[in-house]
């Protein structure tokens, strides 16, 4: 009765844990293109120091654009901090699949 209860408490990790990694992936994937491409179109391709754009960014099909500091934040956030957890997830789950033996051991059959 024990393990059948591990069992299902396993599994439910295991569906828990891939709908975040798959989540969070689509989610930073789709973020990072959004970002790209609305920047690249939308943002001014001078400084402007009026309107506080005066930080440099590579733009989407060459060139540079200028954002302010909060596009600036915003950019990084998604660049660096999503896909870092998008890739520590990842690892996570292929670390507790192999540790909790999600899937079959063995060579694949020919």
């Amino acid at each position: 009765m024990q393990e059948v209860k591990q069992n299902r408490l396993s599994n439910a990790l295991k569906v828990v844990l891939l709908c975040l990694v798959i989540g969070l992936g689509a989610f930073t994937g789709s973020a990072t293109f959004y970002i790209r491409f609305h920047y690249a179109e939308v943002m001014p391709r001078s400084p402007q120091t009026e309107t506080g754009r005066v930080f440099p960014l590579p733009a989407q099909y060459g060139g540079t654009i200028y954002v302010n500091k909060t596009e600036l934040e915003r950019q990084q956030f998604i660049e660096y901090t999503l896909t870092n957890a998008s890739i520590l997830l990842a690892v996570l789950y292929v670390f507790l699949g192999v540790r909790l033996r999600w899937w079959p051991t063995g060579r694949f059959p020919r």
